[in-house]
């Protein structure tokens, strides 16, 4: 594997500010605003860069629109359930967890610095400037030249000095938007640009396996925590892929890349509304479209994402079928592998294993029987076979890792219970 730790980190902040349905675009301009409050303020470069990645991620925990809406609002009414749900996505990855404390503070108001949670530690500088950036992005008209706003944005910020914002923040901001370019970069910077400049050169590391399943990891808990029907999908996935692949014969390498790919197979669902994948009625036209887009989507994402090799075809292609009449490209049997078919097959089990909005979980005679009637013309008879022949087995891995996933996010309730009126 020859991707980096930085190359992974910056083409997924970039896809999440491209592509969340919810977001496009308030990552970035955050982003590059904090990005020159920080180093204004003589933050290290690692500091920088969890800063900046922080930023690039900051309301990832938002789901709905209403949660967006609400957001914009200047005072936020309870910033803190989109803040914990976005601390808890991110702290499974290593070089996460000092930014995952990042977005647990960022809307922590400087008055109530005292009052930080225990569990938590302390409130990082990095959140009280992520806070203004944040706050000052909301600010501007996007329909106005930016120029032309500095004063107003400067204003409102100036009110909140010392009560919602820390006043070495504010004193830092008052000194880059003296800079035509602070404004500039804000409305124009790539997060391209950005994220070349920001992110440390200590992260230019060869990613190893075990870092990438670990982010990959991540990634399962970014999108699955977005509807209470699918907590666990992507995690029952990947363990059922695995299993699969070692009945198959694989080897270590290929079975733990099998689970990667089954981990990030769905990770396109960021641009779907989360409405959509928790209706109970049958998806209109326009829904079943937005719906099968996630395909096109994990393979555009992961493309970005250099050295991930065939890892990222296996998890793009889960649902495309040996007739051609898969999508999204509709490639036919001569193209599709026997990794695609071991992700389409555990996509389809675990589903099937799982409560939807429609339907309860199904039994495992059941669920052979729809493999057998249904999928075995689109996804071949070799892959169903090992798994008609060990399905007991099969079947308790699924079930254990949606358990664990259940079990997971049942402990993260717990925790949010705990810390729902922390300020």
């Amino acid at each position: 594997m020859n991707t980096t730790l930085k190359g992974l980190i910056s083409s997924f902040t970039k896809s999440v500010d491209i592509y969340n349905y919810l977001l496009k675009n308030h990552h970035r301009r955050t982003a590059i605003a904090a990005y020159h409050i920080g180093k204004a303020m003589n933050l290290s470069d690692h500091e920088i860069s969890d800063l900046v990645i922080g930023a690039a991620l900051h309301d990832i925990g938002a789901l709905t629109v209403q949660e967006r809406d609400d957001l914009v609002q200047m005072d936020v009414e309870n910033p803190y359930p989109h803040s914990m749900l976005g601390c808890y996505m991110l702290e499974s990855f290593e070089p996460f967890q000092p930014i995952s404390r990042i977005l647990f503070y960022h809307h922590w108001p400087y008055d109530q610095d005292y009052n930080w949670n225990r569990e938590k530690g302390k409130v990082p500088l990095a959140s009280y400037i992520l806070h203004v950036a944040d706050r000052i992005e909301i600010l501007i008209d996007h329909d106005q030249h930016i120029l032309t706003q500095k004063e107003k944005v400067k204003t409102i910020i100036h009110s909140y000095k010392g009560t919602l914002f820390h006043p070495a923040v504010v004193e830092a901001f008052d000194m880059v938007s003296l800079q035509d370019i602070f404004w500039l970069d804000i409305e124009n910077m790539s997060m391209n640009a950005l994220l070349k400049s920001a992110i440390s050169s200590s992260m230019e590391v060869e990613l190893s396996l075990d870092m990438l399943e670990q982010f990959a990891f991540t990634i399962s808990k970014i999108i699955d925590v977005r509807s209470k029907f699918t907590i666990s999908h992507s995690y029952g996935v990947s363990a059922v892929s695995y299993h699969i692949a070692a009945l198959l014969g694989y080897s270590d390498q290929k079975k733990r890349e099998i689970r990667v790919a089954g981990l990030l197979h769905d990770i396109g669902k960021i641009a779907i509304s989360p409405s959509i994948i928790e209706k109970t009625a049958l998806l209109d036209p326009l829904e079943r479209s937005q719906v099968q887009a996630h395909a096109y989507f994990t393979s555009v994402i992961l493309n970005e994402i250099e050295g991930l090799g065939d890892i990222g075809a296996w998890a793009s292609n889960h649902h495309e079928n040996h007739d051609g009449s898969g999508y999204p490209k509709h490639i036919s049997n001569k193209t599709i592998t026997e990794e695609m078919d071991i992700i389409a097959y555990a996509d389809i089990y675990t589903a099937l294993c799982e409560n939807r909005p429609y339907r309860a979980s199904l039994p495992t005679s059941e669920i052979i029987s729809i493999l057998s009637q249904h999928f075995t013309a689109k996804h071949g008879s070799r892959v169903f076979n090992i798994i008609k022949s060990n399905v007991d087995d099969i079947d308790v891995t699924c079930k254990n890792a949606i358990l664990d996933g259940e079990i997971r996010y049942q402990e993260f309730e717990e925790f949010s219970k705990r810390t729902n009126n922390i300020a």
